[in-house]
Formats: C-alpha cells, structure tokens, sequence
C-alpha cells in the first residue's frame, strides 16, 4: 500500500510538472510577447488561477486604409460618407488577398488573436446593412467592426515605385494602429524603397524586422487600457411623448440627471467621465470603462450599457430603448413612465 501511495503521488507531482510548463510556469522558457512584463493591482488580475491579461489579449484586424481602397475603385465618397467595397478590394486584383494575409501572418506568429478580414465579410453576407430599431443604414466598416469586435485596428496604407532601369518595383507603406472605440491612432510604422519577389514578400520582410518595435507600442497601448480602462462615449436621450424631463426630480429624489452622475461615479474607472450634453431631453458623455469582469473575461461596452439601461428601469421606473451602435457609442432612449 505504501508502495502504491508513494508512486501515487510521484507520477502526481510530475503531471503538475507538465501542466505548469505547458500553461506557461516557466516563464524564463516563454518567448517576449505582447502581455510579458504587464501587470496590474486589481483584484481580478492577482486573483490565483486567473491570467486576466493573456484573457484580455487584444484581438487584430488588419483593414485597408480609403486610400487604398479608391485605388482600386472599392471606395467612393457619397453624401454620407465614405461608401467600402472590401470584398471588391480583394477580388480586384490577387495580390491584395495575398499583402493582407502576410501581415495577418506577422500577427498570428507573434501570439496575436486575429479577426480575419476574408471570413468576417463572409459572416456578413447575408446580413442586412440596415440597423432595425433605428432604419439607418450602415456601412461596411461599421458593420465589419461590429461583427469582429476587434480591439486593435491594423489599417494598410501602400503604394508601390517601378524602376524602368532595373525592371523592379519596391515598396512603400503607412500602417497605422487604431482604437476602433475612439477611431484614434495610437502608432504607425513606416518603410520606404522595400524590395521582394512579391508585394506580400517584401511585406513579410520588412514586417518581421519591426515587429519588436510593434509589440513595444502595442504593449504600452494595452497596459494604458488595462490600466486606466476603455474609452466609450454615453448619449441619453428622451423620445417624444416620454412625459420624461431629464431635468425633474425622481422617484429616487435626485433629478434624473444628478441619478446618471452618481451612478458614473461608481462605475466607471475610478469614476472617470466628462459631461458634454446637459439639457431636459439629453445627457452626453465620454467615459472610461472596465475591460474585463471580475473572473478576468472581456468586458464590452454594449454589456456596461446594458446594466446602465436594467438599473436606469429597476431605480428610475423608467421605460429604456437600447438603441447602441458601433463598439463604443452607447446610446439610451427613454420612452416613457
């Protein structure tokens, strides 16, 4: 019995062994990437047995830039803005499936969870590009990014110069990082006078001699989200007829208004929010968010403007319509009493 136990709890300790080395134990034998080195003082990032930061992996999607796109006649300015074709950008010419999944690659190779451009416009194929609550029309980079959710925006600037000399082209590019909440740029990169077999080659080339200096400002990107939250913008509105004044008391005794305050107070990151909007029918704001829940998973926006619209119900005994679009504009409607 003794025997049986003994070798009970060696062959226990070296399955631990391999566990531990398979989820990452040892982390001298890990290569550098995007989540080494971070770290965070919030309960669910110390919590054991939760690695909120590899959980919260930034996910990347790699878009042509306008530019790009009208050069290849898959974009067009219309009263309402810029009308993409991505589906055309990567039909009218080979080369452009092939330059995309390059850089795609330079991500995955370097741990990065990726939104595929090719599969998500396939997803969308036969959805309808008309948002149902509102009938307003979307277009294709809205409803790209709502269907991917992508964390990171890699957008792809490129032109290409021919030497009638030499007979060879070379290659020029911008590739620009966004946060597709705030459609701010936070980095770019650039080469000029690039040369390869191909256009994606030269790509590939160039790419994996700057993917350090990539993941450093990507790193610092993420450790600011992580940190100091995610950046969303907050409308709440009246609809009409609603007998609803943003401005009157409540039936909590504070003004609708001063309720909304309190309650970003204590939930948003360490009650981080601007008022931009304050009259009887609308309220407006920008704020910072979590970006993860309390067991380390993400955190999205449309969930935070869920709880607001439960609790704006649950508190104010009001009647609320969520009528959110995009990744980051959260907007409420209060119908009624």
């Amino acid at each position: 019995m003794y025997k049986m136990k003994k070798l009970f709890y060696t062959l226990s300790a070296i399955l631990v062994c391999v566990a531990m080395s398979a989820c990452g134990g040892d982390k001298s034998s890990k290569s550098k990437g995007l989540t080494d080195g971070l770290d965070d003082d919030s309960d669910e990032y110390m919590a054991e047995n939760v690695n909120a930061i590899d959980q919260a992996m930034p996910e990347i999607m790699v878009l042509p830039s306008d530019g790009v796109l009208q050069k290849y006649g898959a974009a067009k300015q219309t009263p309402d803005g810029v009308q993409r074709d991505y589906q055309k950008y990567l039909l009218t010419d080979k080369n452009n499936k092939a330059i995309v999944s390059a850089i795609q690659e330079q991500f995955v190779a370097n741990n990065y969870p990726l939104n595929d451009l090719e599969q998500t416009l396939k997803q969308l194929a036969n959805k309808s590009a008309t948002d149902e609550a509102d009938d307003l029309a979307k277009d294709a980079k809205t409803l790209l990014l709502e269907t991917a959710s992508p964390d990171i925006i890699v957008e792809l600037d490129y032109s290409t110069n021919f030497d009638r000399k030499t007979y060879n082209s070379t290659l020029n590019y911008t590739i620009s990082f966004i946060d597709p909440y705030t459609n701010k740029v936070f980095a770019t990169t650039s080469e000029e006078g690039i040369d390869g077999a191909s256009l994606s080659d030269a790509f590939k080339k160039s790419l994996s001699g700057n993917m350090d200096h990539i993941n450093g400002d990507l790193n610092k990107y993420f450790s600011t989200t992580l940190t100091k939250g995610r950046e969303i913008n907050l409308r709440i509105t009246v609809a009409n007829g609603s007998n609803v004044n943003l401005q009157d008391e409540s039936i909590e005794g504070d003004t609708y208004a001063d309720w909304v305050d309190d309650y970003l107070d204590h939930h948003t990151k360490k009650g981080s929010f601007k008022m931009k909007t304050n009259t009887k029918n609308e309220l407006s704001y920008t704020a910072r968010i979590p970006t993860l829940n309390a067991d380390g998973t993400q955190y999205s926006s449309y969930q935070w403007g869920r709880e607001l619209a439960k609790a704006m119900r649950n508190d104010l005994g009001v009647k609320v319509s969520n009528r959110t679009q995009g990744l980051a504009n959260i907007h409420l409607v209060i119908t009624g009493l």
